[in-house]
């Protein structure tokens, strides 16, 4: 008697689980679902939401990723900008206008310009371009600079302190 006991207990437990399991997947589902329908409602793409951010804010994008802010699909892009500021960009996946541009006070970073300050004392000469890229999981400016010799040499310079990258 105490199997059969135990076999019926085991039995609503594994139905338990199973039954448990199907709803999951079946939310998983609706989630993904929704996900794929969003996407599909976008009239711009994310590649064309970052370039918009960076026309706003001179920089290299950290982050982007789609999200629901009140009751309007946007992009959130986050910017570090040449000011050596994290800029947040919302932009509409509708229409691509940026409904929202924060800016973090905080120093993040160095700026454009002590970067190019820092390049300038460790090679002599005049910056051609500079541009804030991401290089092995940091972020650095790549300086040209035309030195005395005519040359053009290339400085990296590590955005978060400043350093010289070899």
């Amino acid at each position: 008697m105490n199997v059969k006991i135990l076999s019926a207990a085991a039995l609503g437990a594994v139905i338990s689980i199973s039954s448990l399991s199907s709803t999951h997947a079946a939310v998983l589902h609706k989630e993904d679902t929704a996900k794929v329908q969003t996407q599909q409602q976008a009239s711009i793409t994310l590649s064309k939401a970052k370039t918009i951010a960076l026309h706003n804010c001179n920089g290299a994008v950290q982050s982007a990723q789609m999200k629901k802010v009140n009751g309007v699909y946007v992009y959130v892009i986050k910017v570090l900008g040449e000011d050596g500021k994290v800029h947040t960009f919302n932009v509409n996946c509708s229409n691509g206008k940026v409904v929202k541009h924060h800016v973090d006070n905080k120093q993040a970073a160095v700026t454009k310009a002590k970067a190019q300050s820092i390049a300038l004392n460790k090679c002599k000469g005049t910056v051609k371009s500079s541009a804030l890229k991401k290089e092995n999981g940091i972020y650095v400016y790549i300086i040209k600079i035309t030195a005395s010799n005519h040359t053009v040499q290339t400085i990296k310079v590590n955005a978060e302190n400043g350093s010289i990258c070899s």
